[in-house]
């Protein structure tokens, strides 16, 4: 059965009225709207000139035209444009007596330094502390019984007596079991 040219064209019109309101073919044939990109807009400063017209790039092993002071840079990163501190008001002289800044030594960064340098910490092998079968002399910390503290306190108080008196009931570690386990 073969189709007349005028019912193929009906029929290829009307499949292609279909396909236009699939919202993917729409896009494909360029019929449906399109909204900008809100993250793929750029803006581009204006060109301007540099404030100086003067500066040329530095020459090669050349010394730099300005050098930074660490300790200038520092203070006018916490104090702003102030060439120097404020003079201190009488309470900031106060606390700062009371905390005992004269008395502070001057060099006491190197002397930490120095201290630093001569201590030598050794730890035992990671895997030994984590498993705790050290063979060294150093005992495990104790756990306490924290009910037992509970009632010992409330006893404690209730005889109006000190509580940082007397002995602090801890759990006592049993080792039961296959290897000690």
């Amino acid at each position: 059965m073969s189709l007349s040219l005028p019912r193929s064209l009906l029929l290829l019109g009307l499949a292609a009225l279909a396909l236009t309101a699939c919202s993917d073919a729409r896009k494909e044939l360029g019929l449906g709207r399109s909204a900008p990109d809100e993250f793929a807009v750029v803006n581009r400063p204006p060109l301007s000139m540099p404030p100086d017209y003067t500066l040329r790039p530095p020459r090669p092993g050349a010394p730099p035209l300005h050098v930074v002071n660490p300790e200038q840079s520092a203070r006018k990163a916490l104090l702003g444009n102030a060439a120097s501190p404020a003079s201190e008001s009488v309470g900031e002289q106060a606390l700062l007596k009371e905390a005992g800044v004269s008395k502070a030594l001057p060099d006491i960064r190197a002397i930490v330094n120095r201290e630093e340098a001569q201590r030598v910490v050794a730890s035992p092998h990671l895997v030994q502390r984590l498993m705790d079968w050290s063979d060294s002399d150093q005992k495990p910390a104790a756990t306490v019984d924290a009910a037992a503290e509970a009632a010992r306190i409330k006893k404690a108080q209730e005889e109006k007596k000190p509580i940082d008196q007397g002995a602090t009931p801890v759990i006592e570690r049993q080792k039961t079991g296959w290897l000690g386990l």
